[in-house]
């Protein structure tokens, strides 16, 4: 399963290259964002090329999943702690039944 995983992988790397390179004018376009809300006061931002762009995105997309994982997995561990507490002291100990002789050894002589 893992070979099968590393071949995708290396496919859509291999994709994603050459969609790159042909895509290499388009995406070194320069683009500039405003902030212009019916005021004087405005924000511009220089020329940033695409790539730039795209790039900014996909990492702030991936440290919000993974905050988020983070997160998550804390709350996870918090309620698995609390659960086990919750089973430790619903829980009564068992003694193990005890063996007597007369349990252990069967008499398979007939007396009269």
């Amino acid at each position: 399963m893992k070979f099968i995983k590393r071949i995708v992988i290396a496919l859509l790397m291999v994709l994603v290259f050459i969609i790159l390179v042909e895509n290499y004018d388009a995406l070194n376009k320069a683009s500039s964002f405003r902030f212009h809300l019916y005021s004087s006061l405005g924000w511009y931002t220089s020329p940033i090329p695409v790539w730039l762009i795209i790039l900014i995105a996909l990492t702030c997309g991936y440290a919000i999943a993974s905050i988020s994982g983070f997160l998550q997995k804390m709350s996870y561990k918090k309620r698995i702690k609390q659960l086990e507490s919750e089973l430790e002291s619903a829980a009564t100990p068992v003694e193990p039944a005890r063996k007597t002789s007369d349990q252990t050894h069967v008499s398979t002589s007939k007396e009269p």
